[in-house]
């Protein structure tokens, strides 16, 4: 009798502000993420958790967040949260920390265990794994060595061939994956920050990285430059094998 997969909706780059009706690079990001929720609301896929991966408010406030809240709690599942760039992590650990809410830290769904990382670093646009997340992750690797994980975080660990992008990633990518090959069981590895979809592979393990619920960023461009893609998501399934399903949807 075939198992039922561990279904993972990936969010990332909301950024969301204070006030509903501000806007970023033109586009009103509130609205564009209720378009998202409204349109995973209405779908007869149902997520068993949600990974949001960083950069969910842009302006560092209360309400920011409050508005991230409101929205995706109507999906009626977990929300796994790790900070980004943008974000406040004090703030976001304190709003985003009740149920259905978790601040960084593990899950377990299944055979599988979720490993949500801070990476966000203050006045620092890239990415860092302090010694104290490194180890975590580490340890946990090795207590849940009889489980498939997945990991997640804001900041890509490796490059996206973007020069102005690559400038601002995880600057210590080679000490978080001498951690990663110390561990036979990691599966997939998912990450935001780059507005664009990525999917390779890395010594067996899935990499992937989901577009932002607003505006794209064009893939390959040595500077900043937009996409024309329209709002996405990701679905992940993770299989009870350890493989790794994955769909990008666009609004």
């Amino acid at each position: 009798m075939s198992t039922e997969p561990v279904r993972i909706l990936h969010i990332t780059d909301t950024h969301l502000h204070a006030h509903r009706d501000a806007t970023m690079r033109g586009l009103n990001t509130y609205d564009s993420f209720k378009a998202v929720v409204d349109r995973i609301g209405s779908g007869s896929r149902k997520a068993d958790a949600v990974i949001a991966t960083g950069d969910l408010v842009q302006d560092e406030t209360r309400g920011g967040y409050e508005h991230f809240g409101e929205l995706i709690s109507g999906l009626g599942v977990p929300v796994h949260c790790v900070p980004g760039n943008h974000d406040s992590p004090r703030l976001m650990a304190e709003i985003l920390s009740e149920p259905p809410f978790h601040f960084c830290g593990t899950a377990v769904y299944g055979n599988w265990c979720l490993i949500m990382l801070n990476t966000a670093v203050r006045g620092d646009d890239g990415g860092r794994l302090d010694q104290g997340q490194l180890e975590f992750l580490d340890h946990t690797l090795t207590a849940m060595q009889d489980r498939h994980a997945l990991v997640a975080l804001h900041h890509h660990p490796v490059a996206m061939g973007n020069q102005w992008l690559d400038g601002v990633g995880l600057r210590n990518s080679a000490e978080f994956f001498s951690v990663i090959d110390n561990h036979s069981n990691v599966r997939s590895i998912v990450w935001g920050h780059v507005h664009q979809v990525s999917d390779r592979e890395r010594n067996g393990v899935k990499m992937l990285s989901t577009p932002s619920t607003g505006a794209q960023f064009l893939p390959g461009s040595d500077a900043f430059m937009l996409d024309d893609k329209p709002p996405g998501y990701r679905w992940l399934e993770l299989m009870e094998d350890g493989n790794v399903r994955t769909e990008v949807v666009w609004l």
